[in-house]
């Protein structure tokens, strides 16, 4: 049983981190886009006078997160399978 487990885990755990770099990536474009700079010792948007801008996440982008997550932890977990059959 731990076979069959291990492959399935290390796929959630790669899609998992693929997301959170995802995520880091596209609040950073959302926050340029916006006409903000990113603070990078806070990790907030701010607006040329300083401001907070308030960044939300769309549901477009929760789409490409399940998206990314499946197909992550789909390629990892068949290739873990593929590298322990032989």
């Amino acid at each position: 049983m731990k076979n069959n487990l291990l492959p399935s885990l290390a796929g959630v755990l790669a899609s998992l981190f693929a997301v959170w770099w995802l995520h880091g990536f596209l609040t950073a474009d959302q926050c340029l886009d916006a006409g903000g700079a990113i603070d990078y010792e806070t990790n907030l948007c701010l607006s040329k006078n300083d401001q907070v801008i308030e960044l939300a996440t769309s549901s477009s982008m929760l789409v490409i997160y399940c998206l990314v997550i499946m197909i992550v932890s789909l390629i990892t977990s068949s290739l873990i399978r593929k590298l322990f059959k032989r």
